[in-house]
């Protein structure tokens, strides 16, 4: 077990123990093209990272989205290689993990370590639009299959803390809802209060789904966790909902100038990891 595991027992790492035991062994997979003489396609574990690159990212096979996912690890420069905390990151619909990437992240992190913030690593993966559907269970792979992918990394498996983006938003605030992280951060979360606007958003399936997923449906369960939003004021589909949220659980909040766009994103995503980095 890391070191950076071993220092930040929380409570998900209770819930998790379990399922990240399961997925270490499929954890780092990656399916190899056959080579001439050989057998079938094989998955094959890859060894163990000990490259600390500020960007590191990697095809993974999910056990619970039935497919193979870009993970991503993106660390603070300037750091020594040693294992550290680490913070999920949900993007935004279907744009993926490596859009954490071009948001500049790998900066606002070295930025917030120079400012004194206790280092720690974002990491991304493909979830699609994070409802998922039948053999398609985004959140299960944040549980069950992240975990082992962590600590091939050599970071700590059991993230402290998660920042979720527009569809990623609701993801991260749906994840948080079991307990376990110390923050969740969500930026312009696509919130729906009633469900002819979710059915219309074509985002989940049926109205149970909905009803079982949708964090203004769940306020009281956020009752003893630090959460933070952050909503364009220009967001007219989305500032309403963000902003009934954040009332209801008495979030941290922010809503300033901008739209539901990559722009706004960019601007508010220094704001979210330094909240989190906050609890720490």
């Amino acid at each position: 077990m890391n070191a950076a595991r071993t220092a930040r027992l929380s409570r998900r790492a209770l819930l998790w123990g379990g399922a990240g035991l399961g997925a270490s062994l499929i954890a780092g997979c990656q399916r190899e093209p056959a080579t001439p003489g050989a057998g079938p396609d094989l998955l094959r574990s890859s060894p163990p990272t000990t490259d600390a690159a500020p960007v590191v990212t990697a095809r993974n096979l999910s056990t619970a989205r039935y497919r193979e996912v870009d993970f991503v690890v993106i660390r603070p420069g300037g750091v020594p290689a040693a294992p550290m905390p680490v913070c999920v990151a949900l993007h935004a619909d279907l744009r993926g993990a490596k859009s954490f990437v071009s948001y500049g992240v790998q900066r606002m992190l070295t930025d917030l370590v120079a400012g004194g913030a206790t280092p720690f690593a974002v990491a991304a993966v493909d979830g699609g639009n994070w409802v998922g559907h039948k053999d398609d269970d985004p959140q299960r792979m944040l549980t069950e299959d992240l975990p082992g992918w962590l600590e091939r990394q050599d970071l700590a498996g059991t993230p402290f803390a998660a920042v979720g983006i527009d569809e990623g938003g609701a993801g991260a605030l749906h994840l948080a809802r079991t307990p376990g992280l110390s923050a969740v951060a969500a930026i312009s979360p696509t919130l729906f209060d009633t469900w002819s606007d979710a059915e219309r958003s074509k985002v989940y399936r049926q109205r149970e789904q909905w009803e079982d997923v949708e964090p203004l449906r769940h306020a009281p369960e956020y009752a003893n966790l630090p959460v933070g939003v952050w909503c364009g004021s220009q967001d007219r589909d989305y500032l309403p909902t963000s902003k009934a949220f954040a009332t209801a659980v008495g979030a941290t909040a922010t809503f300033t100038a901008g739209g539901h766009d990559d722009a706004y994103f960019t601007r508010a995503l220094p704001e979210a990891l330094k909240f989190v980095a906050g609890y720490l």
